[in-house]
């Protein structure tokens, strides 16, 4: 019995690696909607489940930065990362902000609203729907830590942009036993892990094979956002699932 265990396990894996790699399935535009947010910020609870109505959407792809800066003031968010509330702070440079906040919502790279004010996302979300003028990307993985990303040749009206490497979980819960929310079991979607701009592109066509770092391997999701130099506009986005063994189609837009 345990030889034939053993040879079920093994033909099992030659199947798996005999599926790759597959092609990704072309899918609705993703909207991309970053939430900015803390576990020990009092206003984000509401936002965050939110963020996890949100994440339900096949059209949209939802990413929760946690940020620092209320890591002082009694609970430390195991998931904040100082990485994140600096690509807040370039946003509210970049929209003329005068300081950041929790929540914020940023859509698409250019659109930002409070997350307390979960009317006007849903309007903010709608308006970039009917934007014209975004680009496609493939994202396709080719075996458990490599993945490839594929943008087609397209017109950009001034300069490039960024092509940015995402990893998030799918859903966190905690305890909180610190600060504003103490007492609190908080349930986070979409957790961003790790994020980071792996290459440029110019409008040129583009075929990368990245391999997965220590950041981004074992996260739930990977996704690619190609977004304007000077982390301005989000022009095209795609996400995959890496909990499967063999590889999945992405979503992508």
């Amino acid at each position: 019995m345990p030889g034939r265990a053993v040879a079920a396990a093994f033909a099992g894996l030659l199947l798996a690696l005999a599926l790759w790699p597959v092609s990704a399935i072309a899918g609705p535009r993703l909207t991309v909607v970053e939430l900015y947010t803390s576990q020990g910020c009092p206003l984000c609870p509401p936002a965050e489940v939110y963020l996890g109505e949100l994440a339900q959407r096949g059209d949209l792809l939802p990413l929760a930065f946690h940020v620092d800066y209320w890591d002082h003031l009694g609970w430390s968010d195991r998931f904040a990362e100082p990485a994140f509330s600096r690509r807040q702070q370039r946003y509210s440079d970049q929209l003329g902000l005068p300081y950041v906040y929790t929540p914020q919502i940023v859509v698409d790279g250019h659109l930002q609203v409070s997350g307390s004010h979960l009317d006007e996302v849903e309007a903010e979300i709608e308006s970039v729907h009917a934007d014209e003028g975004a680009v496609e990307v493939t994202l396709t993985r080719l075996s458990p830590v490599r993945l490839r990303i594929q943008i087609p040749a397209a017109a950009l009206e001034e300069g490039g942009a960024d092509v940015i490497l995402v990893g998030f979980d799918e859903r966190h819960e905690t305890e909180i036993v610190g600060g504003e929310n103490s007492g609190m079991t908080q349930v986070n979607h979409h957790v961003v892990r790790a994020a980071k701009s792996i290459a440029s592109w110019n409008g040129d066509r583009f075929d990368l094979t990245v391999p997965l770092d220590a950041d981004h391997d074992g996260t739930d999701y990977c996704a690619v956002l190609v977004q304007r130099h000077g982390q301005g506009r989000i022009i095209g986005a795609a996400k995959i699932d890496m909990r499967v063994p063999g590889p999945k189609p992405a979503d992508k837009g």
